[in-house]
């Protein structure tokens, strides 16, 4: 009978995701669509190539377009609780006084968050004639969790029957990739009433890391548990290699993520068509590409069996000197036991495309209009849609207001604001598409969601199209 390893495969991998955010200057494809119906919004054909905004720019470096974007199915007062002693003292969801139904009948089957920040570093777009030209060079992460609502009820209920537990976890999934980007886009007019757009962007890979358990069942008895185990941990990274303990399982990750580890190409590709003067359609999708991985910069452990143990380690949850989660993590994870494995081809990650239909109809010559736009971010097995609706104020064309009311997957809800203010040589944008109504006691994080995105902007105007 074997007794369980402290080695940490999750805590690897999130300590290797952690680096990569260090590691990069952030930056991502989704941005704030309260500015999608924005003239002063001057990165709006990050949303759709074939939109222009009102003049050309210059953007400050680095403070041309960061954004930050965040989406989930989960809240954090599924996992916080008030205290019973005090609503000011909060609990854990491992805590005894909340109950397992209290706790699982709130989650959903699958659970997921989805992580994309962004940040041109260099970007500048201008009119020629009636065409408009974009270049820009980003940093940007793609990186998300999914989990399982089993996952969940492994670590609330534990072995809570005499006779014992059997769970199984499938499709436990965790990763990141951080990408630089270099492109070059044009919107062209046909006509007097449709424009169209597209986009190239080279992509350059500098690091990615995924950890996934295609299929874990803990089979828990009062004697033994014995767990069968499916699941690959993959890296690719200049400079980086696993560590292994004296049985030869992975245990840590040694080197400093440098250089280019793989490359790419994608494409943007947008329209609008306007076929009444007050009314305005759009279409955009993005991200139609993928990266290329070279098999030199490669390692991958796998973890796949059956082992048998005589129990993890009793863990007091709320009352741990250590933090809770990794303590967590690290038993739930030593029971996977990842070996490092060989590997002779090159992969492939293909990005997940995101699709914009909008739809605008204006009044009191322009000053005012009702946008609708829809967005769905095609994640395999794992879509984020989602309905925005825009009211958009243009007192004249220095100042650009919105306010945004969106719905993500049918489950969740929120007001955002836009602003975009031009001072003649510069212009100012903000925009926020989910505003949190709730926060914690004591502490700034929003209670009744996990979702936010945030886009600052400031640029140096150049000249406005030729009529």
């Amino acid at each position: 009978m074997k007794k369980p390893m402290r080695m940490k495969p999750i805590k690897i991998i999130s300590g290797v995701v952690v680096a990569l955010f260090v590691l990069s200057t952030l930056q991502a494809q989704p941005v704030a669509k309260t500015g999608y119906f924005m003239d002063n919004a001057t990165h709006r054909h990050l949303l759709n190539p074939a939109l222009i905004p009102g003049q050309g720019y210059f953007s400050i470096p680095a403070l041309g377009s960061f954004d930050f974007d965040l989406k989930s199915n989960l809240r954090l007062n599924q996992f916080l609780y008030p205290g019973a002693t005090s609503d000011d003292q909060l609990v854990s969801f491992m805590h005894e006084s909340v109950t397992p139904e209290m706790f699982l009948n709130e989650l959903s089957d699958v659970n997921f968050l989805r992580l994309s920040p962004r940040i041109s570093l260099l970007s500048f777009g201008a009119f020629f004639g009636k065409s408009f030209w974009t270049f820009d060079v980003a940093t940007r992460i793609n990186a998300g969790v999914t989990i399982p609502k089993e996952f969940f009820s492994f670590l609330k209920q534990g072995m809570s029957s005499t006779a014992g537990n059997r769970y199984e976890i499938n499709n436990l999934k965790l990763g990141a990739e951080v990408l630089g980007e270099v492109s070059l886009g044009a919107s062209y007019p046909i006509g007097d009433n449709i424009r169209v757009g597209g986009k190239a962007k080279m992509l350059l890979g500098f690091a990615r890391a995924e950890a996934g358990l295609e299929e874990m069942i803990i089979d828990m008895r009062p004697e033994q548990w014995t767990v069968s185990s499916k699941g690959v941990m993959d890296i690719h990274a200049d400079g980086l290699s696993f560590t292994t303990d004296e049985d030869g399982f992975v245990n840590g990750v040694d080197g400093i993520p440098a250089g280019l580890a793989g490359s790419g190409f994608a494409f943007d590709l947008g329209g609008s068509w306007q076929p009444l003067e007050f009314l305005e359609v759009s279409l955009g999708i993005l991200d139609l590409g993928s990266v290329g991985w070279k098999k030199e910069m490669n390692r991958v452990a796998k973890a796949e069996g059956s082992s048998s143990f005589s129990g993890l380690n009793s863990i007091n949850f709320d009352d741990s000197e250590d933090d809770p989660f990794t303590e967590l993590a690290d038993d739930f994870a030593s029971m996977a036991q990842f070996k490092e494995v060989s590997i002779s081809e090159n992969k492939s990650t293909t990005l997940a495309p995101v699709l914009n239909l909008g739809v605008e109809g204006k009044i009191l010559d322009d000053k005012l209009s009702l946008g609708l736009l829809y967005s769905n971010r095609m994640i395999p097995d794992n879509n984020i849609q989602e309905f925005t609706t825009v009211l958009n104020l243009r007192p004249f064309s220095l100042i650009n207001l919105a306010a945004s009311y969106s719905i993500l997957n049918g489950s969740q809800s929120a007001f955002g604001l836009g602003m975009g203010l031009n001072f003649y040589l510069a212009t100012l944008y903000l925009a926020c598409d989910y505003i949190p109504t709730k926060v914690a006691t004591g502490i700034p994080i929003p209670v009744n969601m996990a979702s936010t995105n945030i886009q600052l902007g400031f640029s140096i105007n150049l000249g406005k199209m030729k009529q």
